[in-house]
């Protein structure tokens, strides 16, 4: 850490909190821009005069650029002063969705997906190596919880005060809003974020190689899975509950908001539950669960009532899984457990892009309301995956009890002798 860093490291106090809040803000409009355009795409789709599965691709180009840009831009720039990084990211992250705002058509709109996307990659992970090393020693897992608690807080309610903008004006002013954000976050983070100096850091190939740690191939595909069975619905949200659920305008934004507010006490819930249980069995559970969840949804969706129900249980199951996940990664990654989280962030992002090319092929086939019974089955996929890794662990757990004993066995032996 820089010395001017390490002099303005907050010891607790508001003045620390602020810092760190200051740069969940940041991640809440990352989480804002990734999630709006679900609850904007029959306006976008219209005014643009595109079909649902091609609106939909604007998720795949932001999801499938911030899985690839990811690990390649946090190697790039590792050696620069964070501070100055943060600032000139969440200025291109602005720019991106200003362009998006004002899109003509549908080829600048993918293009400025694409320059949004690149820069929350590199946001998303400069603020929380940023959180760390501003905060005490004794208060960084607290901080880094704040930051992402600003990802999941955006479903809650960027996603529907967005939407509430894009109903009362047009879509265009959504993705204005969200500009907005980063660039009140820019200017707060001048203002009150200290100098920290970059570091040599990992290489792209260091940061790759993490995934042939033992189990890390299924766990990769566990989280990706467990992604794709939710966003395949999610993705095109909007357009179900318009022609499925038979939902109005200003419908969709309460029961977006309940699919939020279910996300949020998930996400919270899933956290305390990891402290407590196992997280491979938790995760299955959870999992599991979810999959039934996604299969009542296919009735469900058929009620405006059985929606918001619906909504509300299935964002509390989604994100239990969450801290469960992470927790299993740090388990399975021991030293390297932060790489392996960093990769499960591309994961996430390629699940988000497989969700949105599946949907979009379901949707072109008139299969809307199958999409939620389409969720289910790669739930299941995930429960497969995730029971194939976990008896991987089993025989090398069994070793290590071996190994263990052995030398008990033989001590007893020898004490036993006359």
């Amino acid at each position: 850490m820089s010395q001017q860093a390490a002099a303005e490291a907050p010891k607790g106090g508001w003045a620390g909190a602020a810092k760190v809040w200051l740069l969940a803000l940041g991640m809440f409009a990352i989480g804002t821009d990734l999630f709006i355009v679900s609850g904007l795409l029959p306006a976008l789709g219209d005014e643009l005069d595109l079909s649902t599965a091609a609106a939909g691709q604007t998720v795949t180009v932001f999801a499938i650029t911030y899985a690839v840009a990811a690990p390649i831009l946090a190697s790039v720039t590792s050696r620069l002063d964070r501070r100055t990084l943060l600032l000139a990211v969440l200025i291109v992250f602005a720019v991106g969705n200003a362009l998006s705002a004002f899109a003509p058509n549908y080829a600048v709109l993918l293009l400025s997906r694409v320059v949004a996307g690149a820069s929350a990659a590199l946001y998303a992970s400069t603020a929380s190596a940023v959180a760390a090393r501003i905060t005490a020693p004794e208060r960084r897992g607290r901080a880094l919880a704040i930051v992402y608690a600003g990802m999941t807080s955006a479903i809650a309610l960027g996603v529907p005060i967005g939407n509430a903008i894009g109903e009362l004006s047009s879509w265009r002013w959504a993705f204005g809003f969200v500009a907005l954000l980063a660039l009140v976050t820019a200017l707060g983070a001048a203002a009150g974020i200290p100098s920290v100096e970059g570091n040599a850091g990992l290489g792209v190939r260091e940061r790759l190689g993490a995934v042939r740690i033992k189990r890390a191939p299924t766990a990769m595909l566990t989280t990706t899975l467990w992604v794709v069975g939710t966003f395949v619905v999610y993705t095109y949200l909007g357009t179900v509950l318009e022609k499925v659920s038979g939902a109005a305008d200003a419908d969709r934004t309460w029961l977006l908001l309940l699919f939020g507010i279910g996300s949020f006490a998930g996400v919270m819930g899933g956290g305390r539950l990891a402290d407590r249980v196992d997280s491979t069995r938790g995760l299955a559970a959870t999992v599991a669960l979810l999959a039934a969840v996604l299969a009542a949804l296919t009735l469900a969706l058929h009620s405006v009532v059985g929606a918001a129900v619906g909504l509300t249980v299935w964002g509390l199951v989604h994100w239990a899984s969450f801290p469960l996940i992470q927790h299993r990664l740090l388990a399975i990654g021991g030293k390297n457990g932060d790489m392996l989280l960093a990769l499960n962030n591309s994961a996430v992002y390629i699940g988000q892009t497989a969700a949105a090319v599946v949907g979009g092929l379901f949707a072109d086939a008139g299969h809307l309301r199958q999409l939620p019974l389409a969720g289910a089955g790669f739930e299941v996929l995930a429960l497969v995956v995730l029971a194939i890794g976990a008896r991987a662990a089993r025989p090398a757990a069994s070793a290590a009890a071996a190994v263990t004993a052995a030398p008990q066995t033989s001590a007893g032996a020898v004490d036993s002798r006359p």
